[in-house]
């Protein structure tokens, strides 16, 4: 169990961690390949797909997601599917639309994590939010869940231009970074907690120059 308190940062992934978001975003993202696969007389089960991409998204965009499903799924491997990138990009549009229809309303909180959020706040850790998911869908559920106030920064996938070759997930951290630079925030004061086996926990785990020390749960934080 790790002590946090205050004057520590904690780096929160959204999607996964805070919010159930994943099993969602993997079905648009599913959904939205059979679809377009479909039309060109390609048949995707959606309902089979949809468990592999689960473990593949956290960390990822849905555009990103695609990259990777394309080179592990079997159901995938069609030269028509591998090679053309724009049906990648209508396949990532279709998912963001689902989905972003799909959260509305809202999402389902983890449980028990508002409270333990709310709670580390009151003791003085401040809280980074970062998502895989576009400002305009999370900020909302920021807002509909009560923890829009207990954030220092807010982080999506949209933040910053697109830099080729750059995934967004490192972009994102880069920018954190920078911000936490500016504050002067030290490496020894700064956590991370991202989904295990995710892309963001394994650059964390891989990067040998990460700053942050990583976590799989925010719950494991002592209060």
């Amino acid at each position: 169990m790790t002590f946090v308190g205050a004057g520590h940062v904690t780096v929160v992934a959204f999607d996964g961690i805070i919010a159930d978001t994943l099993p969602l975003r993997a079905q648009a993202l599913a959904d939205a390949i059979a679809l377009e696969c479909g039309s060109l007389g390609i048949i995707v089960d959606a309902r089979a797909l949809c468990p592999r991409l689960l473990p593949l998204l956290p960390g990822l965009t849905f555009s990103e997601c695609i990259v990777v499903a394309v080179e592990q799924s079997p159901a995938l491997l069609h030269e028509t599917i591998r090679q053309d990138l724009t049906l990648h990009d209508i396949m990532a549009l279709r998912a963001q639309r689902a989905w972003s229809a799909a959260v509305a309303h809202g999402v389902p909180l983890r449980d028990g994590v508002r409270d333990h959020l709310q709670t580390l706040v009151a003791r003085g850790v401040r809280m980074v939010v970062r998502s895989d998911s576009q400002r305009r869908e999370v900020e909302p559920l920021l807002r509909l869940a009560g923890l829009e106030d207990s954030m220092l920064l807010l982080r999506c996938a949209d933040d910053l231009p697109r830099r080729s070759g750059v995934p967004s997930l490192q972009a994102s951290y880069e920018a954190i970074d920078a911000r936490l630079d500016r504050l002067r925030i030290p490496s020894a004061r700064r956590n991370a907690v991202e989904v295990p086996g995710g892309a963001a926990a394994r650059m964390l785990l891989e990067s040998a120059g990460s700053r942050y020390f990583l976590q799989t749960d925010l719950l494991m934080q002592s209060l």
